[in-house]
């Protein structure tokens, strides 16, 4: 009588143990794999804003304002009535977008944020009006490394002495670079002769192409931003002109501001609101001003490299970074 063949337990713990090392193997691989399509995804949203922008510049003879009328300038100069209203969403149509464009009420504020008591345009109380936009989850804004997931926010809604009034707005991972000019600056034409400093974005007007006078492939114009900050207050938000919808700024000292540096320096890896950072290892994507899309690493030089590629007119000369 023939014995009958099978596996012994030895044999069979040996076969186990190749197929759990071939699985520790692949999964790296894997994910590795998928973050690779995810950053993909990313610089293939920057490349459609840098045409979405040129395509502007060639309409209007201008990249569009980061903010208008921002309900945070305090000043004589500042537009008379509150708006808020983002350059995204000026950018919509150039995003294949047209319709949500068409659906926005450019007379109506999208955050009727104004704590210096400033009026808001139409004398409404509420930006309801507006609401069926900028809460829109749009993936052209989100980069699928974030597990923000573009979260829809709502906090101090219709309440218009707060900095960060929101009413369900969606968030965002992209911020225009605007140098050390945050929203609550004057207007960019007030600045345009005086500030060496200035990015290519600011309140109430932006740079025209021949304005970046240290050259397009040297200066950064939009930049990434993780959704979680340091405070579930902050941006950045697409649609909505709240506090920190769509700055992104470069003190020439804080070392903080740095590309992916926590902001506290306390391992929580949490930036700050007007930060540049992303989910990706080792840097973050930027859209320079001449539409090429670079990943520039978080060790760059950030006072005599970054800062002066977030300026558009400072002189600085810049070589390969």
């Amino acid at each position: 009588m023939k014995s009958r063949r099978g596996f012994t337990l030895i044999e069979l713990l040996v076969v186990i143990a190749i197929i759990a090392i071939l699985m520790a193997l692949l999964l790296p691989a894997v994910q590795q794999a998928r973050e690779a399509a995810r950053r993909s995804q990313c610089k293939n949203n920057m490349k459609q804003m840098g045409l979405a922008l040129h395509n502007y510049h060639d309409v209007h003879g201008t990249f569009p304002p980061a903010l208008i009328s921002s309900g945070r300038c305090n000043s004589s100069t500042c537009p008379p009535e509150v708006l808020n209203t983002t350059g995204w969403v000026l950018l919509l149509p150039y995003l294949d977008q047209s319709p949500m464009y068409n659906l926005y009420d450019f007379s109506l504020p999208s955050s009727i944020s104004s704590p210096y008591g400033r009026p808001l345009a139409g004398g409404v109380t509420t930006s309801d009006a507006n609401r069926p936009v900028y809460s829109q989850k749009l993936d052209v804004f989100l980069c699928p490394s974030d597990d923000g997931g573009g979260e829809i926010v709502t906090s101090s809604a219709n309440d218009s002495s707060q900095f960060y009034e929101r009413n369900q707005v969606a968030r965002s991972n992209y911020l225009f670079a605007t140098g050390s000019y945050t929203d609550y600056s004057l207007t960019y034409d007030y600045y345009r002769t005086s500030r060496s400093d200035l990015g290519a974005f600011g309140n109430d007007g932006a740079a025209t192409i021949a304005f970046i006078k240290d050259g397009t492939s040297n200066t950064i114009v939009v930049g990434e931003s993780r959704q979680n900050h340091t405070s579930s207050s902050y941006g950045p938000y697409w649609g909505a002109g709240t506090h920190t919808c769509c700055h992104g700024y470069t003190p020439r000292t804080a070392d903080r501001f740095h590309i992916n540096v926590d902001y506290y320096a306390d391992g929580s890896g949490l930036q700050y609101a007007w930060q540049f950072g992303s989910s990706h290892v080792g840097g973050a994507h930027f859209l320079m001003g001449d539409g090429a899309v670079r990943f520039i690493s978080e060790n760059i030089d950030y006072r005599n490299v970054f800062v002066w590629l977030n300026r558009i007119k400072d002189g600085n000369v810049i070589g390969e970074f």
